[in-house]
């Protein structure tokens, strides 16, 4: 079955901000996200068709995508008691080693 995730969509992040992207549950962040970060495998019979650009120039994939961005995934091993500063501070430390 084919289906169309995303379709003339775009959109810019300005240097230093932290983007979120919220919606209710089977909206498809996730999908989006991995489509952004290239992190959809082809098992199962999945293809992905298109391209994800960078300033209408620079194809967009996981090695690309990981020298200017970071995906923070949701994970439940984050503390409930953190709020969502917190928390995504906590996980981006996680994923980039930093101590800050």
């Amino acid at each position: 079955m084919r289906q169309k995730i995303v379709k003339g969509a775009s959109g810019y992040a300005l240097p230093g901000e932290t983007l979120y992207i919220m919606g209710s549950s089977g909206a498809g962040k996730t999908s989006l996200l991995n489509l952004l970060s290239d992190r959809i495998s082809s098992r199962d019979g999945q293809t992905v068709k298109g391209s994800v650009m960078i300033n209408d120039t620079l194809a967009l994939k996981q090695k690309v995508f990981g020298s200017f961005g970071a995906y923070v995934m949701q994970d439940d091993v984050l503390y409930q008691s953190f709020t969502p500063e917190e928390a995504l501070m906590f996980a981006s430390r996680l994923k980039l080693g930093g101590t800050a």
